[in-house]
């Protein structure tokens, strides 16, 4: 049995993993291949403190392998199932079942994907989910937002003091942004299409065309672009906690305090599958330490 388990090896999971272990827990952390870690999709990261610039998957590796080196053991095994049997819990996976005092899930989020021609071919390559995250790669660049929403238009308004042209589209005939973020917008120098979706996405190495259709008329327009960035929102990788009864948000984000505790003894939640607002990464490593800490409080606490 170990004293923790963690669901998820994102910078949250791994930053947990080092901490607990650092602890003396032993510690097992479950890294399931067909969903890997949205860090892994940043093409450069420039606000990580101490690094100036780095790749997104060669930050997680650095997590991973000091996580490694202190003594927490990473599966690649996709988890099915999580019981809760009092003070034990139960993790099934299709192979095994693994159990642990105390359970920490660190399942990210789940970005909405457009369903664009070409739009996996070219992720990292231009193409991107988190324009906090890559909109300052594209500086004096064209670049194209996807969507409508307070998360798109708030992101393209960032992007005017960054990008050489900026282009919002949506697919209705207006937007579902707060009306003070489409004031702004309409004030702003960003072109607006409506009543538009991309089809294609074209280029070489890198973007830089797209196809875009008017849903009205069918006609079918080029428009030349550096990179283009899907904002038509994401939701919580939550599928494990169904059986669990874990109190979650009207958006299904799970609850926690500021602890990282949830509503349930011995389980515990980091990073962006949380309630806590601000989705970065050194906020997913700062909840992990404070989710370790939880736990081993807890098992600390039951002995």
């Amino acid at each position: 049995m170990y004293d923790t388990i963690i669901i998820g090896a994102g910078p949250s999971g791994l930053t947990t993993g080092l901490f607990a272990a650092r602890k003396g827990l032993s510690v097992l952390i479950f890294d399931n291949a067909e969903q890997p870690s949205n860090l892994e999709l940043a093409y450069e990261i420039e606000n990580y403190p101490g690094i100036e610039k780095i790749c997104g998957q060669s930050l997680l590796e650095k997590i991973r392998n000091q996580a490694k080196k202190n003594g927490c053991d990473i599966i690649s095994e996709k988890v099915l199932q999580v019981k809760n049997i009092g003070e034990k819990k139960v993790v099934v996976t299709e192979s095994k079942k693994y159990e642990a005092k105390t359970i920490i899930f660190a399942i990210g989020l789940i970005h909405r994907k457009a369903n664009i021609n070409n739009e996996e071919r070219f992720l990292g390559k231009g193409v991107s989910y988190c324009i906090s995250c890559d909109g300052p790669l594209f500086k004096n660049k064209n670049v194209v937002v996807v969507g409508g929403g307070n998360s798109a238009v708030n992101g393209a308004l960032s992007l005017l003091n960054i990008a050489k042209n900026v282009t919002l589209i949506h697919r209705r005939d207006k937007l579902r942004a707060d009306e003070v973020l489409v004031k702004r917008i309409k004030k702003s120098k960003i072109k607006l299409i409506l009543n538009s979706v991309v089809k294609k996405i074209e280029g070489n190495s890198f973007v830089n065309e797209i196809e875009v259709e008017n849903l009205r008329t069918g006609k079918i327009k080029e428009i030349e672009t550096d990179g283009i960035f899907i904002e038509i929102g994401y939701d919580p990788a939550n599928k494990l906690i169904k059986d669990l009864n874990l109190e979650v948000d009207e958006n299904g984000f799970i609850i926690v305090d500021q602890k990282q505790r949830t509503n349930i003894n011995g389980v515990f939640a980091a990073g962006d599958v949380t309630n806590n607002p601000l989705k970065q990464i050194i906020t997913a490593c700062a909840d992990g330490a404070k989710a370790a800490n939880s736990a081993y409080e807890h098992i600390k606490n039951v002995k």
